[in-house]
Protein backbone atom coordinates (compact mmCIF):
# COMPACT_ATOMS: atom_id res chain seq x y z
CA UNK A 1 0.00 0.00 0.00
CA UNK A 2 1.32 3.44 -0.93
CA UNK A 3 1.61 6.22 1.60
CA UNK A 4 -1.19 8.77 1.47
CA UNK A 5 1.21 11.60 0.57
CA UNK A 6 2.05 9.80 -2.68
CA UNK A 7 -1.40 10.81 -3.93
CA UNK A 8 -1.26 14.51 -3.21
CA UNK A 9 -2.12 16.78 -6.09
CA UNK A 10 0.75 18.08 -8.17
CA UNK A 11 0.89 21.64 -9.41
CA UNK A 12 3.27 23.13 -11.93
CA UNK A 13 3.75 26.63 -13.24
CA UNK A 14 5.18 27.63 -16.60
CA UNK A 15 6.02 31.06 -17.94
CA UNK A 16 6.66 32.02 -21.52
CA UNK A 17 6.99 35.24 -23.39
CA UNK A 18 3.95 35.72 -25.57
CA UNK A 19 4.33 37.02 -29.12
CA UNK A 20 0.65 37.89 -29.52
CA UNK A 21 0.56 39.65 -26.14
CA UNK A 22 3.71 41.61 -26.93
CA UNK A 23 2.28 42.75 -30.27
CA UNK A 24 -1.00 43.74 -28.62
CA UNK A 25 0.87 45.73 -25.96
CA UNK A 26 2.97 47.44 -28.64
CA UNK A 27 -0.08 48.37 -30.70
CA UNK A 28 -2.00 49.61 -27.66
CA UNK A 29 0.87 51.79 -26.44
CA UNK A 30 1.32 53.17 -29.95
CA UNK A 31 -2.41 53.87 -30.16
CA UNK A 32 -2.27 55.64 -26.77
CA UNK A 33 0.28 57.95 -28.44
CA UNK A 34 -1.98 58.46 -31.49
CA UNK A 35 0.17 56.22 -33.68
CA UNK A 36 -1.21 53.32 -35.67
CA UNK A 37 1.15 50.37 -36.12
CA UNK A 38 0.10 47.55 -38.45
CA UNK A 39 1.15 43.92 -38.55
CA UNK A 40 2.80 44.48 -41.91
CA UNK A 41 4.87 47.38 -40.51
CA UNK A 42 6.01 45.25 -37.58
CA UNK A 43 6.76 42.31 -39.87
CA UNK A 44 8.88 44.58 -42.07
CA UNK A 45 10.91 45.82 -39.08
CA UNK A 46 11.48 42.21 -38.00
CA UNK A 47 12.50 41.17 -41.53
CA UNK A 48 9.60 38.72 -41.70
CA UNK A 49 7.04 38.13 -44.38
CA UNK A 50 3.52 39.09 -43.39
CA UNK A 51 2.59 35.41 -43.70
CA UNK A 52 5.32 34.35 -41.26
CA UNK A 53 4.42 37.16 -38.86
CA UNK A 54 0.76 36.12 -38.94
CA UNK A 55 1.69 32.48 -38.33
CA UNK A 56 3.67 33.51 -35.23
CA UNK A 57 0.81 35.76 -34.11
CA UNK A 58 -1.90 33.12 -34.51
CA UNK A 59 0.12 30.31 -32.90
CA UNK A 60 1.60 32.67 -30.27
CA UNK A 61 4.91 30.87 -30.87
CA UNK A 62 7.90 32.81 -32.13
CA UNK A 63 11.67 32.32 -31.98
CA UNK A 64 13.14 33.80 -28.79
CA UNK A 65 15.49 36.05 -30.77
CA UNK A 66 12.52 38.01 -32.15
CA UNK A 67 11.63 39.46 -28.74
CA UNK A 68 14.83 41.51 -28.18
CA UNK A 69 14.67 42.60 -31.84
CA UNK A 70 11.06 43.69 -31.40
CA UNK A 71 11.95 45.69 -28.26
CA UNK A 72 14.92 47.32 -30.02
CA UNK A 73 12.74 48.29 -33.01
CA UNK A 74 10.03 49.83 -30.82
CA UNK A 75 11.88 51.17 -27.76
CA UNK A 76 9.34 53.94 -27.11
CA UNK A 77 6.48 51.46 -26.81
CA UNK A 78 7.90 48.18 -25.49
CA UNK A 79 11.59 48.82 -24.97
CA UNK A 80 11.62 47.52 -21.40
CA UNK A 81 8.42 45.46 -21.39
CA UNK A 82 8.21 41.68 -21.27
CA UNK A 83 4.75 40.21 -21.74
CA UNK A 84 4.44 36.67 -20.41
CA UNK A 85 1.78 34.03 -20.11
CA UNK A 86 1.77 32.22 -16.80
CA UNK A 87 0.04 28.84 -16.81
CA UNK A 88 -0.79 26.77 -13.77
CA UNK A 89 -1.53 23.10 -14.12
CA UNK A 90 -2.89 20.98 -11.31
CA UNK A 91 -3.02 17.22 -11.60
CA UNK A 92 -5.58 15.57 -9.35
CA UNK A 93 -4.91 11.96 -8.57
CA UNK A 94 -7.95 9.96 -7.50
CA UNK A 95 -7.63 7.88 -4.36
CA UNK A 96 -6.98 4.17 -4.74
CA UNK A 97 -10.09 2.02 -4.66
CA UNK A 98 -10.60 0.12 -1.44
CA UNK A 99 -8.71 -3.14 -1.23
CA UNK A 100 -11.05 -6.13 -0.90
CA UNK A 101 -10.71 -8.23 2.21
CA UNK A 102 -8.75 -11.41 1.74
CA UNK A 103 -10.50 -14.36 3.35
Amino acid sequence: MMAEEDYEDEESCTRKETFRGTIRALKQRAKDNSIIVTHSQIADRLNLSVEQFNAYYVSDEAPEELFPLLRSQYPDFIGNVTVEIISFTTIHYPPDPPTPDVA
